[in-house]
């Protein structure tokens, strides 16, 4: 009797842990698909695509004007016989 006691306990929490356990990797299964799915699509919505260009754009637009700013700036310093930095 002692032992029909202590075993149901035991048979219980057995059965809840691997309630859990059978959750969680169903779980876990359930975001690997939908990571997959998301690495497979890129950056996402055609939104985020768009304004990534441009915004590559405008980085390769300021990158040109600073260049010629420096040039023009060296230019300038050179001409004068300043010594910039």
């Amino acid at each position: 009797m002692k032992v029909l006691v202590w075993l149901i306990p035991v048979i219980f929490g057995a059965g809840g842990v691997y309630a859990h356990v059978a959750r969680s990797s169903s779980d876990v299964s359930e975001v690997r698909k939908e990571v997959t799915a998301h690495t497979k699509e890129g950056v996402g919505h055609t939104g985020t695509q768009v304004r990534l260009d441009k915004i590559e754009t405008n980085q390769t637009q300021i990158l040109t004007e600073q260049r010629s700013n420096a040039e023009n700036i060296a230019a300038i310093c050179q001409a004068t016989g300043a010594k910039c930095k």
